[in-house]
Order: C-alpha cells, then structure tokens, then sequence
C-alpha cells in the first residue's frame, strides 16, 4: 500500500511538472558592460504558474537583487508573465512617441487566455477549495481540467512585447550589479495564496569575454528525454569527465553558458541538477542557464516530436551575442545532435570548434571523423590545444582587466603545449623528474 501511495504521489509531482499553468520559473539574464560604460542585457523572462498566483491580473511583482529590495517593480499578465513598465524599459530622451498598449501586445503575443476560460478555470478553483475531498484529487481533476494551447510558444513572443522584459541601460546600472553572477529574487502576494517568489541569476560580464556553449540534454545528461525528466526524480545522470573538463576550460579564462530547450518553469530544477553534478569531488562550473520561455510541453514537442530545438536556441545565441560588440563573442560549443551544429553554426562558432558527444560518450570535432574517447581525455590530454589560457581574464573583485596568472598544474598524460608554456624558473628539477617518469608510466602501460 505504501508503495502504492508514493508512487501515486511521485506520478502526480510529475504531471505537475509538466503542466503549463501550475509552473513557476525565471531565466537568468545576461548583461554586458559596453566599452563605452552602457549596460546591455537579454530579457528578463519570468513566469508564476496558477499553483503560485491563481489570478494574475494587476498584481505586482517585488524585486530583490543579492538580497536588497530595489525601486523597481513588474507586472503580471493574466497568463502570468511578468514585464515592465515603459518607463523602466526606455532610456531618458529615446522613447517612442507613441506608448504601446501592454494589452495589445499580449493580445499580439496571444499570450493570455479567453476572458471565458478564466472565469471558468477561476470558479472550478474556488469550487475545489471550498470541497472536501482530498489534495491529491482536486490536483488532478484540475490538471485534467487544463488543455495545453501553443499560446505561450516561442514564436508568439513578438518584439513588441519582449520589449517590455527589458531594462535600459540606466536602470540595469541602478541594480548594482557585482561582476559575475547576481543574485534575483521575484515575488507577489496575493490574498488567496499568499506570497509566491521564484529566483534567477543575473550575471554581468565585460564586452570581451570568450563564452563555451554547452547543451544541457545529451550533452551533459546521457540522454535527450531523460534530461527533462531525470531531474524530477532526482536523477545525475551525466558523462564521465564532464565536470573536470569544463572546470579546466573556466580556469583557462572562459565563460561557461548552459543552454538547453526546456521551459521555463524547470529553471530551477534544471540549476538544482547542474549543482548536483559532482565527479571526483568537483561540481561544474557557474555560469548562466538560458532555457525556453515557453511551457514543458511545447518544449518536449519541440525537442522530441518536432525535433526543431534549433529555432529556439538560434534565437537565445542570437540574442546573447547582439549584446557583445566583438565579431563573435563564442568561442567553442559541446553538443549531440545535429540540431546543435545548426545552432552554433548559425551564430559563426568555427566548426573546427563545434564538439559532438555520441551516446557512447565519445567527441568528435564536426569537421573530422577523429574521435576523443571521453571528456576526461580532453580534460588531460588537449584542453590547453583547444581551449589556450586567455591572457587577459577579469577578477570578480577588480574592473580592470588583469593578466592571467593560473597556476601551473601537472596534466596526467603529456601534454606539449603545457610543457613549453610554463617558464623554467617556476619547475623544480625534482618536480619534473616526478612528472617525466610519470608520463611513460602511463606510456608504457597503454602499450602493454
């Protein structure tokens, strides 16, 4: 019977999961610091799903930024996405002489419901508050009850509207963003629910960082399905070496982006994941997660059934490097599925720098058939070929940028370049020795 009971529950936590009006969520936003001073950022996408805020008309949304309230505020569609006001989304002496209407941009962007739908779906809730049978079953009557639509769809999210989820440049300073990643808190209190809150990051970065591109699904994860849904469950289901590769990749001065097809309201499960990724005692680096605006649903069909995630993820690429005034701010991109070389391709990652993972958890470069055996081959074999020490990398603590100076670390198999970068002075001979016998140790039993 126990059994029975958990498995219902387990059951329902996922139907729950995947319904696209009981999830909460926000992505993390991106901002860049300009040669010239000027804050550019990626939109701010946050969603409170009915679970939170059953009715979302001309509520208010708090904003926290590490943990301070700041002067500005967001408000909630009646499909519950959240965007600013005009005010806070156009800089002083450039806005439009014509206000835009918020409700005929949702109306454009089809992202609210009939006014019909709601009444109904708002008195089916007070109905099953008010009734005594048991949570587990009002969740399910309700879940049943909820059609999925394509109204929040990715491409219903027209200019007009995206818009509204941006700040200006005077208004991103305000913030008082540290260097890196940023904590955001987002809240609203209704008298029914009370307050429900969801939490992004926002990370500010300089205008000439190097960013490595990873996919979340199969890339990280062992599997494309699986990715959506092992996290619910508590799965770490990811590839063997994952975390010491794109840790050495982050100690050689770049950016880390996670990118995956999933929606919006799995970005903290999604985070929760990458945190939980743990490999011979280290995690995968920090870095932002930009993931769909879009329901569950709508993102498996488009990952799985449609086998489209390029659309989506060309937008977000595209979108990011806009914000950099460099050529082409992205350096390499891991992937493992043809759809990911469209993406990186679209947005000019060097195809000698597009790196496939098969299912068997070897890579290959796109533009060659030769095969790594694994993340941890590259990690000790050829990271430093492929992903060079940048000279210049920028110390959360300081503005300025300041040369790179990482620590010189043994690889466990030779490694040319490694060798003939360190000066002399800094290799003991005892040191060396150690490491040359080392290396045809390794030699010698490769060959036996």
């Amino acid at each position: 019977m126990d059994y029975a009971l958990n498995m219902i529950k387990n059951l329902k936590y996922v139907h729950q999961s995947i319904n696209p009006a009981t999830r909460s969520g926000a992505i993390d936003v991106v901002v860049v610091e300009q040669p010239d001073g000027e804050y550019k950022s990626t939109p701010f996408h946050v969603r409170f799903g009915k679970y939170g805020v059953f009715s979302c008309s001309d509520n208010c949304v708090d904003i926290e930024v590490n943990g301070h309230s700041i002067d500005l505020k967001m408000k909630l569609a009646s499909n519950g996405v959240a965007y600013f006001d005009e005010q806070d989304t156009e800089d002083p002496g450039k806005q439009n002489t014509e206000k835009r209407d918020v409700d005929q941009a949702e109306s454009e962007c089809e992202l609210e419901k009939t006014e019909k739908e709601n009444e109904d779906l708002e008195k089916r809730h007070v109905r099953k508050r008010s009734s005594s049978l048991a949570p587990e079953t009002e969740n399910s009557e309700e879940l049943n009850e909820e059609p999925l639509s394509d109204d929040d769809s990715d491409e219903n999210l027209t200019p007009a509207f995206i818009e509204l989820l941006r700040l200006s440049s005077d208004r991103l300073k305000s913030l008082g963003l540290d260097l890196g990643p940023n904590e955001l808190r987002f809240s609203t209190t209704t008298k029914l629910q009370g307050t429900s809150w969801c939490v992004s990051n926002i990370y500010l970065y300089k205008w000439y960082e190097q960013l490595v591109i990873s996919d979340i699904d199969g890339t990280i994860t062992k599997s494309d399905v699986l990715g959506h849904v092992i996290p619910a469950v508590g799965g770490t289901w990811a590839h063997n070496g994952v975390a010491e590769l794109y840790n050495r990749i982050k100690d050689n001065g770049y950016r880390m982006i996670y990118l995956s097809s999933r929606a919006i309201g799995h970005s903290h499960m999604t985070k929760q994941y990458l945190k939980s990724v743990t490999q011979d005692g280290k995690h995968l680096p920090d870095g932002p997660v930009l993931l769909s605006p879009t329901s569950t649903m709508r993102a498996l069909k488009r990952e799985v059934i449609d086998r489209c995630p390029e659309e989506f993820k060309i937008a977000a690429l595209t979108e990011l490097k806009n914000l950099f005034p460099s050529p082409n701010p992205y350096y390499a991109g891991f992937g493992n599925r043809d759809t990911d070389v469209i993406s990186y391709k679209a947005v000019a990652i060097p195809t000698a720098r597009i790196l496939i993972i098969e299912p068997s958890g070897t890579i290959k470069r796109w533009d060659s058939s030769r095969l790594e055996p694994s993340y941890t081959s590259i990690a000790t074999d050829s990271v430093d070929y492929m992903f060079p020490p940048l000279p210049f990398h920028v110390k959360h603590d300081h503005v300025k940028k300041e040369r790179h100076t990482s620590a010189w670390s043994k690889p466990l198999n030779h490694s040319n370049f490694t060798h003939w970068h360190i000066r002399p002075e800094d290799v003991e001979d005892e040191e060396l020795k150690e490491y040359e016998d080392h290396r045809k140790e390794l030699i010698a039993n490769r060959k036996s």
